[in-house]
């Protein structure tokens, strides 16, 4: 009789499992930064009128915070497609695993 294991359907939930664990915690960080940069900009007080230097260095520090803030939103939608890939990967070797018993019984 062959393991279940020396198939791949063992891996395949593990793999399916890390992927979900990974996907999570990518999830947790990006929407942690997310809120964050909200709650500063939220806190963040008026910038005063300055002269032309200063007022290029707080645009170029405004994209920054907007580049950063691109970047999480990015980094939520990656690791979303990523949650529901593994998702797919863990129901595909549940239906494989249903099959090998139903052959095996």
């Amino acid at each position: 009789m062959t393991s279940i294991d020396g198939l791949g359907a063992g891996s395949a939930f593990a793999a399916a499992q890390y992927g979900l664990q990974n996907a999570s915690d990518g999830i947790s960080q990006a929407a942690s930064n997310i809120a964050q940069r909200t709650a500063e900009d939220a806190v963040a007080p008026a910038q005063p009128i300055a002269t032309n230097t200063d007022t290029i260095n707080t645009s170029s520090n405004s994209t920054s915070t907007s580049t950063r803030l691109t970047d999480d939103l990015i980094a939520l939608n990656v690791n979303e497609r990523n949650a529901q890939a593994s998702a797919k990967v863990l129901g595909v070797a549940d239906e494989m695993l249903g099959t090998i018993i139903d052959v095996l019984a």
